[in-house]
Parts: structure tokens; sequence; C-alpha cells
């Protein structure tokens, strides 16, 4: 089970005092967690899925937080799935000893799909009575009702079971690495990387039996796979040197006298403390998250044209200018007023520039 009160008291600390954001994609969450799920909403969704959480995830989302801070980019807060995906989760996992063969079945025909650029020619594989007639109007006006077909078919042989069946994904690292927890089986509470936009050959490898997939693949629990994020945290936290930590400690009272100049609407103040950043390009990405908020959303427009706040966004974003694309990764906090929006975690700005302070 997860140890709960260390695991506030690491993430806490992280949050205040890993000011550079080491690990992988942490930006996006900055070790912060969303409010935690309410048991009534845990019980909804179990309710309407008839699905029992894994143990440790459940601790998770009802005592650490329903999303947040986690490995990667975060993790996804739990939500109702649409639709038919409810029934999807009941469904027996491929990824479980007593599914051998199926789990055989399903990658040999993601393995055949991969290798196919000919549409027709799959079709012809899932529908090998097809009256000959039908192939010179493949690319007519029935091209999308025969498509339409062969997807329907795919979904249900191939990316269903591949992607939804008795599993729920928790997060993606990066590009496809879209991770799911597994809800029933052998390996129920078991975490792995799931996806169709992959290399078949190397995401099976030879004899694509599930005693291999297990071997190179299954090996972590829920509980696992969180810790590991957890330790390399209080690693980076604990490994700061006391130079560093000193720099960090600048900044934050830094950060501190801004947020409350700008907060007073003590624009002289806002100026003056500005001016004394002497290389804002240096500054930690939690500095920089700061700083950038306040431009992005100008909300320092009583400043647009002072000569010293523009030299010092100047210094700030360097050569690539303020349109810098992906030139610097910083926290970019959510704004509940958005209703349509990625499902990685972000914290709300308020949350965030808390951890400028000390508890």
């Amino acid at each position: 089970m997860l140890d709960i009160p260390n695991i506030r008291a690491v993430l806490d600390t992280a949050s205040r005092w890993d000011m550079d954001l080491a690990q992988f994609a942490c930006w996006g969450h900055a070790h912060l967690l969303n409010p935690v799920l309410p048991p009534e909403e845990l019980a909804a969704w179990e309710e309407l899925t008839q699905v029992t959480l894994p143990e440790d995830y459940r601790a998770y989302l009802t005592q650490l937080g329903n999303g947040g801070a986690g490995p990667a980019y975060g993790l996804f807060p739990l939500s109702l799935p649409k639709d038919e995906f409810a029934q999807y989760l009941q469904q027996p996992c491929i990824y479980s000893d007593g599914q051998e063969e199926k789990f055989q079945d399903v990658v040999q025909r993601f393995v055949h799909w991969e290798d196919f650029d000919d549409d027709w020619s799959l079709y012809l594989d899932y529908f090998p009575d097809t009256p000959s007639w039908k192939d010179q109007r493949w690319q007519n006006e029935h091209r999308k009702e025969w498509g339409d077909e062969l997807d329907r078919l795919i979904d249900q042989t191939i990316i269903f079971p591949l992607l939804h069946y008795g599993q729920y994904q928790i997060t993606n690292e990066g590009c496809s690495g879209d991770i799911f927890i597994i809800l029933n089986g052998s390996h129920r509470g078991y975490i792995h990387c799931a996806t169709a936009d992959c290399d078949a050959g190397l995401a099976f490898r030879e004899p694509r039996t599930f005693a291999t997939y297990k071997e190179d693949y299954l090996k972590r629990t829920f509980a696992d796979y969180f810790m590991e994020y957890v330790n390399r945290t209080e690693d980076v936290c604990n490994n700061l040197s006391a130079e560093t930590r000193q720099k960090f400690q600048r900044e934050r009272a830094q950060a501190r006298d801004f947020l409350a100049a700008v907060q007073a609407r003590d624009w002289d103040g806002v100026v003056k403390l500005l001016n004394a950043i002497e290389d804002p390009a240096a500054l930690s990405t939690k500095s920089k998250s700061l700083y950038i908020h306040y431009d992005e959303n100008h909300l320092l427009s009583p400043l647009s044209t002072n000569p010293a706040v523009k030299r010092f966004y100047d210094k700030l974003y360097g050569r690539h200018g303020r349109d810098h694309g992906n030139w610097v990764t910083w926290v970019q906090c959510h704004d509940p007023a958005e209703t349509h929006r990625a499902p990685y975690p972000r914290p709300t700005f308020e949350a965030f520039a808390q951890t400028f302070f000390d508890p």
C-alpha cells in the first residue's frame, strides 16, 4: 500500500524546492495534486462501470488527489467513461493469464493490420465472400460504406481488446506512450504502456505470446510505478547543493515580493523588483513560469510601455523573443473557467503561486 503521509510530505517539499522541475514532464503538474476524489463520486463511477478499482489506485484518488502529481506529465483525473466505454472496462483484459489465446489472436491481427497498405486487400481478409464486383466500386460511391465496415471490425477485433477491454488509461508519457492500469485478471493493478500507434513487431516480440509480453512489460503495479516517481523526486530535493538551495531561496523571496507588489498595484515596486533580477534567463523553471504567466495573461498592462519591464522580458525570453514556441518548458497553469482543455493535469495559478511561500 502507498504510504500516504510520507508521499504528501515528499510532494509538498518538492512543490516548493524542486524549482528546476528536473524530472521529465513534471512541469505539467509541478508536483501539485488535484483535490481528492469524493467517495460518492468514486462510488458513482464504480456503480456505472460495475468495476472496482485496484486498492492502490483508489488510495491515490481518494487520499492524495484525483489526478495531478505523478509520473511524466502527471496522472489524469478519474472521469466517467462515455457511452459504450463503460462496458469495455468490464470485458476480460487480454493482458492476463487465462487469456493467452485471445492475446495471441489480437496481437497477430494487429501485426497483420499494420503491415497492410491496401485497404481493399485488408477488407477482403475480413470479408472474403465479398462479390468481385465490389472491387470496381471500392474507389467509387461505396468506398465509405465498406471503409466504415472495415473500421468497425478493426475496432472490435483489435483496438478495443488492445486498448480498452479491462483497462483504464491513467496517464501519457509523451507521444504515443499511453499508460493503462489493468482492472481484472491475473495482473489486476499492474500498469503497462499500450498503443496502436507503434511498431507492432517491436512492441510484441516473437513468438508474441503472453508469456513474452509479461516478461517484457508487466513488472510494475500502480504503487510501484507511482513510488518510482516519488522516490526520484525525493532524491532531487535531498541532493540540492547548498549553492542551489540558496539560489532558490533568493528566487522564492523575489517571487513573494513580486506577488505582493502586483496585488497591491504597486507598479513602481514591481519595476524595481524586476530591475533587481540581474539575469532573468538564469532563473529556475518555476520562477520563469511565474513571470511568464503575468506576461502571457497581460497582467502587467499598466507597465506595457515601461522600458525596464520590456528589458526584463527581452532578457527572460532571450533571442527567441515572446513567440518562443517550445524554446522553454514552463508550468502552464489551468484556468478553472476553461471548459475545453487537454486531459493533462495542470495546477491553478493560485496553487502554483502558493508554492513560493513556506507552509
